[in-house]
């Protein structure tokens, strides 16, 4: 049976706050495997012998690696371990229990890395916004509710094309 969203509420601010402060410390612990990889594949003197390789080869790895995770979370039952944590679940703007694509998922990326670069305006944006939406789920055509506990309990990572 599939899940009308119609009557769950935007997420607040706060468990926003809470569930981006979760996945941080899994980010985190991504970066370190990345780097650690990439330290192992070019060397551990790479600052010194090639000053901006950390910068134009370690950081776009490391946007790829926050990325992989934020979009297979998203695409596979639209929670990433800290929004399950909290009840949240980005859905489509529709709200008919869709997926998220992929490019929604990068567009939702990247405005939310302009919205916290903008000093956290984006993520602020859900207490002006009459849906609660912040500024990435504006652009990206998703919604981040929060779910029942009953609800939340039933979300399983899906594979895609089923």
């Amino acid at each position: 049976m599939t899940t009308s969203y119609l009557d769950f509420p935007s997420a607040s601010l706060v468990k926003r706050i809470a569930s981006m402060v979760y996945d941080a410390l899994i980010v985190i612990a991504i970066w370190f495997l990345i780097a650690f990889a990439y330290l192992g594949v070019r060397g551990a003197d790479v600052a010194q012998t090639h000053p901006h390789a950390l910068q134009t080869e370690l950081f776009p790895l490391l946007l790829l690696g926050t990325f992989a995770f934020y979009s297979w979370f998203w695409m596979h039952g639209g929670q990433t371990l800290g929004m399950r944590a909290w009840r949240l679940q980005v859905v489509d703007a529709h709200l008919d229990g869709r997926p998220l694509n992929l490019l929604q998922c990068l567009s939702r990326f990247l405005v939310a890395l302009i919205s916290l670069s903008a000093f956290g305006l984006g993520y602020l944006w859900v207490l002006f916004s009459p849906s609660g939406d912040s500024w990435h789920d504006t652009f990206s055509g998703t919604r981040t509710l929060l779910l029942p506990k009953e609800e939340n309990k039933k979300v399983v990572p899906s594979r895609r094309g089923r």
